[in-house]
């Protein structure tokens, strides 16, 4: 199943007479944190593109066979195997006399549950969620069935993710992973005083990353279902989900299997297990941040301030170019992020296996190249880098920016704040005021 937009049938990706793009002077300008308000090709130029690279999805996808599915079952049994060894090593660190001994077991084995949490989370369950894996019709490792090891159920993931990321990549309003509510990346993001914390408010996020996914599609789904008769309909499965899946991660990692081994080794192992746990889940969280922001926040990674009412395919494909950036690396490193190190090509090709990026890569930057198109490469130091001073960047207003903001708070309606204080008030009561926002909403509509 090919997520949005559908696939047209295959045709010549070769015209009949060389066409030399021809690119708007404005656009090429390399200009730091760009931004679109328009497709910078013609439609023309976009669609003769866009018969190219279906031309090389669809020679990639008639080439998958069992080899492609002994490869993502190879990827799950190294995810099961490294998980069950990694959770004895941590049960027995606490056993041996020495310290060192028990330092050292604790680290290869909160190491070794790390490496699992990270390819469970990116090179398996990122793209068997995708549909990469459903042609093989594996009993579970499919985008229906599977659910990864993080506390975000895979439905509401694939919502905010497959749905309304890849369908309105960097579109300003419509793509929320533009800065998870949390962060401003771009100047389209009105400037308020809280974005002076961007540097922090980046940590907190890093470090508890798979929180903000899973309580991402809530605030999402509040915010567009505001006005619809249906909303409690909608939002009650959707929180119901989400809590249960928290409880059933929870309790995993840091009440049986702790229990567990304090059970069978005594106290200290249980200790050493939840601490494993703890932070095999933070490097985790941290790794995924970086990989996903190095391939959308760089500085050259152009963000769009609407959808063309007429977008094509070809301008489609275009956004999504632009839009991504990639990171050079050896053939772990590739894995170890799910191959969102090629960002660029995952985005034209969603449910194409990711293993078949690589491979796909060279052809992909050819025909950029041919059409005008940058294509967005570098070191994983140099993209977090500019993901880093591209945060920081906005962090800071511009006169214009905080003149515009004292304007707006002179001007806001009295009646609206009242109403709205008092519309917060039967979500607000008890401990839960010390709560997010987003974490309110999801408690209010938990049954």
């Amino acid at each position: 199943m090919r997520l949005l937009p559908p696939m047209f049938s295959a045709r010549s990706a070769l015209p009949t007479t060389p066409i030399q793009p021809v690119v708007d002077k404005r656009w090429v300008a390399q200009t730091r944190y760009p931004t679109l308000s328009r497709a910078p090709l013609s439609k023309a130029q976009t669609e003769l593109m866009a018969a190219e690279l279906d031309v090389l999805y669809q020679s990639v996808m008639a080439s998958l066979g069992a080899e492609d599915a002994r490869y993502i079952q190879r990827i799950y049994a190294a995810v099961v195997y490294s998980e069950i060894l990694a959770r004895g090593l941590l049960a027995v660190a606490a056993c041996p006399s020495s310290r060192r001994k028990q330092l050292s077991i604790w680290l290869l084995g909160t190491s070794l549950l790390s490496f699992s949490k990270i390819l469970n989370n990116m090179e398996l369950g990122h793209n068997v969620m995708h549909g990469q894996y459903d042609w093989i019709q594996h009993p579970h490792l499919n985008s229906q069935k599977f659910d990864w090891d993080i506390v975000c159920p895979a439905p509401l993931w694939q919502h905010s993710h497959n749905y309304l990321h890849h369908t309105f990549t960097n579109i300003v309003g419509r793509d929320h992973d533009v800065g998870y509510h949390l962060i401003r990346v771009t100047d389209e993001q009105p400037w308020t005083p809280s974005d002076r914390n961007n540097l922090l408010s980046t940590m907190i996020l890093a470090l508890g990353f798979e929180w903000a996914v899973a309580f991402h599609d809530i605030q999402i789904s509040v915010d567009e279902y505001a006005h619809d008769a249906h909303l409690v309909d909608i939002m009650t499965p959707k929180s119901q989900a989400l809590f249960d899946k928290i409880k059933r991660q929870i309790g995993k990692d840091y009440l049986v299997l702790p229990a567990l081994s304090g059970l069978i080794f005594g106290a200290r192992s249980a200790m050493t297990s939840v601490s494993g746990n703890v932070t095999a889940n933070i490097v985790r969280n941290v790794w995924t941040w970086a990989v996903i922001f190095c391939g959308h926040f760089t500085e050259q990674a152009h963000i769009y301030t609407h959808l063309d009412d007429d977008e094509s395919r070809g301008d489609w494909y275009t956004r999504q170019i632009l839009g991504s950036s990639n990171i050079t690396g050896r053939k772990w490193f590739h894995i170890l992020t799910g191959h969102l190190s090629h960002q660029i090509e995952h985005h034209i090709y969603p449910d194409m296996p990711a293993n078949h990026y690589t491979r796909v890569a060279p052809q992909v930057q050819e025909i950029c190249k041919k059409y005008g198109l940058p294509y967005n490469t570098g070191s994983f130091g140099e993209q977090l880098t500019q993901v880093i001073k591209r945060i920081y960047h906005f962090s800071k207003p511009s006169n214009d920016e905080r003149d515009s903001y004292l304007q707006t708070q002179m001007v806001m309606d009295k009646n609206n704040e009242t109403n709205q204080a008092k519309t917060s008030l039967t979500v607000t009561r008890g401990l839960s005021r010390y709560l997010p926002p987003v974490v309110r909403h999801a408690l209010f509509y938990y049954r």
